[in-house]
């Protein structure tokens, strides 16, 4: 084999991926499918960065237009400061990997030079290596549910999953979806699991998936409508995913941007993997200080799968300490990454970023039993890397 590092750099970036959690949308759905610099620049990572180093008033700030805010926040974070954090350095990759030189140009002539460009989602998609993503679709919003009304899009790179928070959040308003849709029903229950058998005819989800915060952890399964979708999920042989620990409305007057993360408690996660051991369970929990705990307790059941690193959790400094420590306790029996992208060009950072700490990190682990006299192969690592972005994905969800 040629020098290690390098081989395992080559493999890592010529594997396909398998990006298990985004919010994007295929083009073809204009209305919610983003793209762009001026989309990128209007995430919200960047937004609450720019709220809390300036002085900018947030009502004023939320009332002007998508362009006029990305105006701002390329004057402000990276023209006035030094682009010094993850939120910023992920802008700086995507120009840098379109060629796009950026220094001393204000936005106006960065939007016009990366409008010219044109990209399209699946050229995107190419250029990571992605070949399939699973977008997060609300069945109980009406409009958002339009796609799968029309599919002209491709639905073998772009599979569903349905987003359940909305039961536990604003139940009359499901329970009227569910009545618009589904005339025969003996009860609330009965109408939701038939209100999913349509809705899981209509789109084929890959998983189901609810947010929780630490009190919505806690009584999971004394929520009276749970024991039956965690059956119906089962009939369905589909996971359900579980991304704990968001506290909404930290600071509400940020919108979008002000959300935090909450305290929980994982034995209630333990207690649902126990009790639902038929159920495939999927988890991403957002705080730092759970991450041990979750991944213990994917060594001690079965029907856990551990991915990714969420949100406030996909940072440089965290994901290389979790890495190792994953790997150190379940080899490479977890899915390492999602990109959590609500902007399609977000993928020209997200996955290059993880790409790079996940090389220097399994080439500690692949150089520590070379040493051991382990004999490691080239095909072994890329069996190895291709479990990791592709084949630990595809077999959890059952896909085939």
């Amino acid at each position: 084999m040629k020098n290690l590092k390098q081989t395992i750099t080559e493999i890592i970036n010529g594997t396909e991926i398998f990006d298990i959690h985004t919010h994007l949308f295929p083009a073809a759905f204009k209305k919610y499918h983003l793209s762009g610099i001026s989309e990128v620049l209007n995430y919200h990572y960047l937004i609450a960065e720019l709220l809390t180093t300036t002085n900018i008033n947030v009502k004023n700030f939320y009332k002007l237009t998508k362009i006029e805010k990305a105006n701002i926040i390329w004057e402000e974070l990276f023209k006035k400061r030094t682009p010094i954090s993850e939120a910023c350095k992920g802008v700086l990759t995507i120009l840098s990997e379109l060629s796009i030189d950026y220094m001393f140009k204000s936005f106006d002539e960065i939007n016009t030079e990366y409008s010219k460009l044109n990209l399209s989602d699946l050229q995107i998609f190419k250029i990571i290596k992605i070949s399939k993503i699973v977008m997060t679709n609300n069945p109980f919003d009406k409009s958002e549910w339009q796609l799968f009304k029309n599919k002209n899009w491709d639905t073998n790179k772009y599979l569903a999953s349905l987003r359940l928070d909305d039961i536990l959040i604003n139940l009359d308003k499901c329970l009227d979806i569910c009545k618009e849709n589904i005339n025969n029903f003996d009860n609330d229950n009965d109408l939701i699991i038939k209100y999913l058998d349509k809705v899981y005819e209509e789109s084929k989800p890959v998983y189901a998936a609810l947010s929780l915060n630490g009190l919505q952890l806690n009584s999971f399964l004394k929520n009276k409508f749970i024991p039956d979708i965690l059956k119906w999920l089962e009939r369905k042989n589909i996971p359900l995913s579980l991304l704990i620990g968001v506290r909404r409305n930290v600071n509400k007057d940020f919108l979008l941007a002000g959300d935090g993360i909450d305290r929980i408690d994982l034995r209630h996660l333990s207690e649902i993997c126990n009790q639902y051991s038929n159920n495939k369970i999927l988890c991403s929990c957002l705080s730092f200080n759970d991450q041990h705990e979750l991944t213990v307790l994917a060594r001690k059941h079965q029907n856990l799968k551990i991915f990714g690193f969420w949100w406030f959790m996909n940072q440089p400094s965290l994901i290389k300490l979790i890495l190792n420590l994953r790997i150190e306790l379940l080899g490479l029996n977890f899915i390492p990454q999602h990109s959590d992208a609500r902007v399609t060009d977000q993928l020209l950072y997200k996955w290059p970023h993880f790409k790079a700490l996940l090389s220097k990190v399994l080439y500690n682990h692949y150089n520590d039993i070379k040493l051991k006299n382990f004999k490691i192969s080239e095909n072994q690592i890329s069996d190895d890397v291709s479990k990791l972005f592709y084949i630990n994905s595809k077999n959890f969800l059952n896909l085939s």
